[in-house]
Order: structure tokens, then sequence, then C-alpha cells
């Protein structure tokens, strides 16, 4: 900050709880290799973001520009001012320890193009060596600078750099079969390697061809409960929205803590200091660090998700997932951890004398009363402990969190799901799981 800017700055926050001035720098380069095109775009940006806060109002401000900023700290001050005036006062959580110094997640080791372009024809050429017709592969490559500074005394960078890769396969058979996978980390292309990458091609491969010959269901078999085996990808759909429900600043009521929520011994982490977690960061959109803590323990809920408005509310300390810059600030998952168990997945399937094992993910939704409804991409009917043959499967429904109670394993082998959730990257790292009385249809 200049003195002239920095003098004002401080000057207008004397007139709110709260003021910050973000500047946000996205440095992105996407590949896509698709059949017979190759398509590569570079983005580079930086958005200046200036945000205050009082009495439970919050007014933020982005522009692209520089010069605008100091115009929009006094409109953002005014526009605080004003919508708090017409509000019930609330207050946030003081801030005893404010965030400074810089934060690296992830190495930033740059690759050229040509290098990204070599990746994903690779894993294109791939799908077709195992029988795939169609195939995309896009690899994406970002790197962050938030730079965070506030009127009680923040200080801090966070330099992110990220990796997405997503691959889809399509076979033909009795029907089109498509199958994909998305990976995403902190760190480089380097961090991965070749290997990992392909044995993955190979996996949607044989997937995509399971679609493409998988049987339906007898009529008379389908909308019964089941012994489901999910795979870690619809795993963790269902723990990312079980998170969803512990979200402070959307929970309906305020549960007593510590809460039985099931007699299965399930604990469940958030931590978004996990060196290569796609959801990891050094301090949340709130200036409060970034720290692991347990939300369910042994089957006990012990702590929900908060923003510093929530935990004033709750009277607990912040937990660190405040996440937006460009909106109000909510409470959100950083990385979902679920403790594993010692079951191999070849275990889960052998103890299931009749069941369904479902793999890959299409679209996960949950209802107001907690329904979760899965469509998985292919299922398999398991039968005296093995896997028989591909089905169609329209939906998978379960109850959250009711059927927490009906789990009857979890595996020992943790992979993580990326995904974005209203803009921020989050991800789960699941285990395969076993629930009983599942709804397939």
């Amino acid at each position: 900050m200049s003195t002239w800017f920095k003098e004002k700055f401080l000057e207008r926050a004397k007139e709110v709880d709260y003021l910050d001035f973000i500047v946000y720098s996205i440095n992105e380069v996407e590949v896509a290799y698709r059949n017979n095109s190759f398509e590569e775009n570079i983005v580079k940006n930086t958005i200046y973001a200036i945000r205050a806060f009082n009495k439970g109002a919050w007014s933020i401000r982005s522009t692209y520009s520089p010069k605008a900023v100091s115009k929009y700290i006094d409109l953002v001050v005014s526009d605080a001012k004003k919508l708090s005036a017409k509000m019930k006062p609330m207050e946030w959580h003081g801030l005893e320890r404010p965030v400074v110094g810089r934060f690296r997640i992830g190495k930033d080791e740059v690759h050229s193009t040509d290098k990204i372009r070599e990746i994903a024809e690779v894993l294109g050429d791939r799908f077709k060596d195992r029988g795939c017709s169609e195939s995309e592969v896009i690899i994406t490559r970002s790197r962050v600078l938030k730079e965070y500074v506030s009127n009680e005394g923040a200080n801090a960078i966070e330099d992110k750099s990220t990796v997405e890769i997503a691959m889809f396969g399509v076979a033909y058979g009795y029907r089109k079969g498509i199958a994909g996978e998305i990976i995403g980390f902190s760190g480089s292309l380097n961090d991965i390697s070749e290997k990992v990458l392909l044995s993955i091609a190979d996996k949607v491969s044989e997937r995509a061809k399971s679609v493409a010959y998988a049987k339906h269901m007898h009529p008379l078999r389908r909308g019964l409960k089941w012994d489901v085996v999910f795979d870690h990808t619809t795993s963790g759909a269902i723990f990312h929205e079980l998170a969803h429900l512990l979200e402070a600043d959307v929970t309906r009521i305020k549960p007593k803590l510590p809460l039985r929520l099931t007699t299965v011994d399930l604990t469940i982490i958030d931590d978004p200091t996990i060196p290569w977690g796609y959801g990891s960061y050094g301090f949340d959109d709130e200036g409060i660090y970034g720290r692991r803590k347990t939300l369910i323990e042994n089957g006990e809920l012990v702590s929900l998700i908060h923003t510093r408005l929530t935990s004033k509310m709750w009277n607990v300390e912040p937990t660190g997932n405040a996440r937006g810059i460009f909106h109000k600030p909510k409470a959100l998952m950083s990385n979902i951890v679920v403790k594993p168990s010692d079951w191999s997945f070849q275990e889960l399937i052998e103890e299931t004398r009749e069941g369904i094992y479902v793999e890959g993910l299409v679209k996960a939704d949950i209802s107001s009363e907690g329904v979760l409804t899965l469509i998985p991409e292919v299922g398999w009917i398991i039968e005296k402990g093995e896997l028989r043959e591909p089905i169609v499967i329209n939906y998978v429904k379960l109850q959250i969190p009711k059927h927490l109670n009906f789990i009857e394993g979890l595996g020992k082998e943790l992979k993580q799901r990326p995904s974005i959730e209203k803009g921020h990257k989050v991800s789960e790292f699941t285990p395969p799981v076993k629930i009983r009385s599942v709804i397939v249809g």
C-alpha cells in the first residue's frame, strides 16, 4: 500500500467493524485433447476486492481497475453502514491473532504448454488403445496469488498451485457408454507419474465399456432395498453432502454438542492443511488460520463448520472455514477426510452375499428432507461375494444422516475426489463403503 492509500484505508475503516483489501491474481493454462482437436486457453487476470463488514452486514465490490479501488473503499463503507442500519445488529467473533506471513500451497513447477499437450495426447491415445471410440482429456494448471490486508492487522499472501486432469472415454455396445474420472490436487504435474495416469485411463476405459454393455435390472428388482458397496467417488459424494449439513450458517437447529449421530465407529475430519489437498489453504476468507478439526468422532458430532459470525452465535472458536471473496463469506468444507477402517475392497465384495456395487458418478443431489439421490455411471450385481455383471442403475437413494447407522464396512484405501463448490475448490478423501438398506432403481 502507498502511504496515502493506507491512510485513507485506515481512516475509513474506523467507520465500520471491519475493512479489508484483497488482490487476487490468477494464471491458468488449460489444454484439451478431444478426438480431432487440440485446444489451448490461457487466462491471466488480477482482480481487486474491497470488503466491509458492519454489525452483521457485508458490502463487497471488485474491479479489474486499480484506479477504481479508492472510490470503491468509499462505496463499500457507505453501503455497509446503510445496510446495517436496516437490520438488527449482529456481532462476529473477534480476532486475537491476525493472519500474517506467506503461505505456499503446492509446488509450482512451470511446464510448457507443449509438455501439457504431450501428456494429454498420451492419455487420449491410451483410450483408443483400450477400445474407446472417443475420448476427452482436459488438463488445467493454475496458480492463484491472494494478497490480503485488513484493518485488524492482517497482512498475508497465499500462493497456491493446483492441477486438474479430467478424463472421459466413450465406448459403444448395447448403448453409448460414457465414463470419466477427475483428478485434482495442489502441486504440479511432476507430482503424479505417467504410470498412474495411464492406469486411471485404463480403469475409465473399462468402465465405459461396462456402461456400454450393462444390462437392465429385472423390473421386479428395481426400487428394492439392497446392500450397496460404493466406490470412492460415490462414497465421496455421500460424505460431501453430509458435510453440507454441518455448515453452521445453514443448519436449521442448534444441537447440543457432542451429539450422537450413529453407533458406527465413524470419524470425519476437515483439514485445509493437507499439503497436496485440492481444497487446502493457509487462511480462510475472513483472516482465520486454516486448521485441522474433527467434525464427527467415533459417531458423535463434535463440531460444525463455522464463519466468524456463526462462531460468535454459537460461542465457539472460529474453525477457519469462511469461503468467499467476491460474495458474502459462507461456511464451507475444505478437505473432508473419512477415517479408514481395515477392510480391503475385495473383502467388502466378498462379505456381500447379494448386493450391488456402484462406481463412477454422474450426479448427486440432496433434498431438504435429507434424501440423497445418486446417479452412478454403472452398477454391478454382487452374488455370493463376486461381481457378476454390469447393470444400468437409474438412481440410488439413501437418507442422511439416517443411513450412517447402516454402514457395514469402511475400506482402508483413501482416494481424493476434487470438486468445485460455489466457485471454491474442495475435496473428499474417502474409502469405499458398504451400506445396507439402500434403495436402488
